[in-house]
């Protein structure tokens, strides 16, 4: 009896270590909503058939305001923290009714000065990352390559010399930038994240990047909050289109 005892003391005792070994694991998955906070700018320049285009600024022509926006992003890491993997969709929409203050061609229609419109601008990105990061249970470093759709579009209605009309551009591109992530943990309840990717392909432009800070209140549950950039520029002969965002975000994350 009393080794059946002693056996089933230790035999308890190895299984609470193996469950608390278990537990003190950092999770590997994340899930994260965010709400972003948006500051747009850029150019558009558009023509129509047999017609030229005016290059249109986004403040001085519309002078779009802050707009909320929201993420939501899916990360993995691998038990030794080397391999990361991420996916997130990304969407803000910019509304503004105005007085124009002189008159633009925009896909062939021309827009007249001291009359009301309503311009829509819209960026929505999807991208999927992967990071090979060096470093310990700290600090995490190294290069990052990512690949996505980003979709940028511009909407206008208002008068023209040939009375009321609606004119779109839009453009989806297939898009990719390198560059590197980094984590660093200084205890297991907080996490500073930094992340930037750039590249120059032909004519396109593409610019990106964000750092913040996470607090898990527990296990499982936490908090995230921070800043990010964004630029992206496409051409099509004549014909470009330039996006350029900034503003602080936040929101929860959910691990397991």
């Amino acid at each position: 009896m009393r080794k059946i005892s002693i056996l089933t003391i230790v035999a308890l005792f190895a299984f609470a270590s193996a469950a608390q070994a278990q537990s003190s694991d950092k999770p590997k998955n994340e899930i994260e909503v965010h709400g972003t906070f948006s500051i747009p700018s850029g150019e558009a320049n558009y023509s129509g058939t047999g017609a030229s285009g005016s290059t249109i600024d986004f403040g001085r022509d519309f002078d779009f305001k802050n707009e909320f926006g929201w993420r939501a992003r899916y990360t993995y890491r691998s038990s030794n923290g080397k391999h990361k993997f991420m996916v997130d969709y990304d969407a803000t929409n910019w509304e503004r009714n105005t007085i124009l203050t002189r008159s633009f061609t925009f896909r062939g229609e021309t827009y007249v000065a001291n009359a009301n419109i309503d311009g829509e601008l819209k960026l929505q990105t999807f991208r999927a990352m992967y990071a090979y990061r060096w470093g310990n249970e700290k600090v995490r470093f190294g290069p990052m390559v990512d690949a996505g759709f980003i979709k940028t579009s511009l909407d206008l209605t208002g008068s023209t010399n040939n009375g009321i009309r609606t004119t779109e551009a839009s453009v989806t591109k297939l898009a990719a930038t390198i560059g590197y992530d980094l984590d660093i943990d200084p205890t297991s309840q907080v996490n500073v994240f930094h992340n930037l990717g750039w590249i120059v392909f032909q004519s396109d432009h593409l610019f990106h990047t964000e750092g913040g800070v996470k607090v898990y209140f527990t296990k499982s549950l936490g908090a995230v909050g921070g800043y990010r950039a964004q630029r992206y520029k496409f051409e099509d002969g004549s014909n470009f289109l330039t996006v350029r965002e900034n503003g602080p975000f936040f929101g929860g994350v959910f691990r397991f």
